[in-house]
């Protein structure tokens, strides 16, 4: 603040163009986050032994990682966050499944967006042909859920959110790359994500990516051609040779641990601190960010939230029910689900490890929060053979905790009632 005793002897224009500048210049109001106690979800879990007995015997053997975070608005509306986690380790590996198409589905708008500025009719709707020049490349010209029939890649952005479909997410890695996404990661300060390979595909090299053409208007308005891998990736975390045995590509048993360490990773503290980028831009270190415009925020929020039943293009099916891809509270039944509920996230499952990374907000009851969480539901210890306890240990588990959560956040009081209107979207 600037004082003056003799307001009348003020050199006006100067002055206010002090003010003006002190006011440009000045740091802008971030958020302030805190840690809560460490023991409060173990203490919260324990009140209804019936859900959660047995994962607090024995949550090794689950593998469980939680982290809950409070938002709470001062009287700007300005939300600070206060975190609370169990057993949560940036260093205890644990498979992340889809959750990674997330990542690269931000990282691919930030991508259009950057080549956007140097050729403007590039945008994130903008038709594309991908093309096969090697063994085990899939071309793909044409996409019949897009409304027009053609690829592009917002509808594969939108196949990631609404029914994490790993082909869209092959599209996207091929798109940017793997030493291309891995360094865009590392820059940007998620020091514990390495995304290395596609989905579904077996023994594909992960390392080569199929060349891409975008289309105005049937015109050629960019070409990618492929690239190559060039660097070296290892992965720094603890216990990356899983259970007993696993199946191999040839469906036989081999009787030695499952080897992760050539896997995807992406933590659990890095998985919400990406998504609290994207939701809470403002509230994030600066380096956090992707460079997005309000179009795009939008566009995500949309259909990371957004039930199947609401899409057009692409339409689903009636066994596309809501909680298809809502783990938390949502999960574990097929019944259709509250409107004024929304949940803003990304789940994966893949073997035997669930994970959902969720910003749940009910605007009837004004109360919003973050959860986070990992889950493994692999009862014989043997990895890839599609045997794992999804709809008895692992679907239960996460709708229950976020139900328990939604539960105490309905019940916690607030100074400050929330206003929510950027979260309330048209569907």
């Amino acid at each position: 603040m600037f004082k003056t005793k003799n307001m009348k002897n003020v050199n006006w224009p100067i002055f206010l163009m002090i003010l003006f500048f002190h006011a440009c210049t000045a740091p802008k109001q971030l958020a302030k986050d805190s840690v809560g106690n460490p023991n409060f979800l173990a203490t919260l879990m324990k009140t209804q032994p019936e859900k959660f007995g047995k994962f607090l015997e024995n949550p090794s053997k689950y593998e469980l990682q939680i982290i809950y975070t409070q938002i709470d608005r001062d009287a700007q509306n300005v939300p600070h966050f206060r975190t609370f986690g169990f057993r949560a380790d940036s260093m205890e590996y644990f498979y992340p499944a889809s959750t990674v198409k997330m990542a690269l589905s931000f990282l691919a708008i930030e991508k259009v967006n950057q080549l956007h500025r140097t050729n403007p009719s590039f945008v994130r709707s903008t038709s594309y042909a991908m093309d096969s020049m090697r063994v085990m490349q899939q071309a793909w010209r044409t996409d019949t859920s897009a409304k027009n029939g053609l690829p592009s890649l917002e509808q594969d952005i939108k196949q990631v959110f609404l029914v994490s479909d790993n082909f869209a997410y092959n599209h996207l890695f091929d798109f940017l790359g793997r030493d291309y996404i891995n360094t865009t990661f590392e820059q940007k300060g998620y020091a514990h994500t390495r995304i290395m390979h596609r989905f579904s595909i077996p023994g594909i090299d992960n390392k080569t990516t199929s060349p891409f053409k975008f289309f105005e208007q049937k015109k050629l308005i960019y070409a990618q051609p492929e690239s190559v891998s060039t660097r070296s990736y290892s992965n720094p975390q603890h216990n990356l040779f899983k259970g007993i045995g696993h199946w191999d590509n040839d469906e036989k048993l081999i009787k030695k641990p499952f080897d992760f360490s050539g896997k995807n990773y992406f933590t659990l503290d890095n998985q919400q601190l990406m998504l609290r980028a994207v939701l809470f831009p403002e509230t994030v270190n600066p380096r956090h960010r992707f460079d997005f415009t309000d179009d795009d925020y939008q566009f995500v929020r949309r259909y990371m939230s957004m039930y199947p039943r609401e899409s057009r293009y692409p339409n689903f099916n009636a066994d596309t029910y809501d909680g298809y891809c809502k783990f938390f509270m949502f999960g574990d039944g097929k019944a259709r689900r509250p409107d004024h509920i929304r949940i803003f996230n990304k789940v994966g499952d893949a073997y035997g490890y669930m994970i959902d990374n969720a910003y749940i907000v009910d605007f009837e009851r004004n109360v919003e929060f973050m959860l986070s969480a990992v889950i493994l539901s692999n009862e014989d210890g043997v990895f890839n053979d599609g045997k794992y306890e999804y709809e008895t240990v692992g679907t239960p588990f996460l709708a229950n905790l976020g139900t328990l959560i939604y539960d105490y956040e309905c019940k916690r009081t607030r100074k400050n009632k929330p206003n929510l209107e950027k979260f309330k979207l048209e569907y």
